[in-house]
């Protein structure tokens, strides 16, 4: 490579870092004046987020992992019925529907209301 093309290369390193630094500089400084900022940094999986950290996008990624909490937990729930009872996978429930036609996410009630149309089963329960 020639010397322009390496200066310009390592300046353009140079000036991500620089801005990559002073970014750590101001989350230090926030994190030491609240140190739940920085526990709350580590939990957050940017993975996937597009985008700044900006309140749009951490709203979007909020709404994301709370729609992804409550499936997993309406899911767990369900194997969780399912071993108390003894039922085998495939077993229905009582109103003799699939546990996957009842609701994947808890009601506000921690039920697992059934989706079936005029079912009327308000929550799952294995035979």
């Amino acid at each position: 490579m020639s010397n322009p093309t390496l200066h310009a290369t390592y300046s353009d390193a140079s000036q991500a870092a620089g801005e990559q630094a002073a970014a750590l500089q101001l989350l230090l400084a926030r994190a030491a004046a609240e140190p739940d900022l920085a526990l709350a940094l580590a939990q957050v999986d940017t993975t996937e987020m597009k985008g700044a950290l900006d309140t749009a996008n951490l709203l979007v990624a909020l709404a994301e992992a709370e729609a992804e909490r409550d499936l997993n937990a309406g899911l767990a729930e369900r194997h969780r019925r399912r071993a108390a009872a003894g039922a085998a996978l495939g077993d229905p429930c009582r109103c003799a529907h699939s546990a996957a036609t009842h609701s994947p996410r808890l009601t506000a009630n921690g039920l697992l209301p059934c989706r079936h149309g005029h079912c009327g089963c308000r929550d799952l329960a294995f035979r």
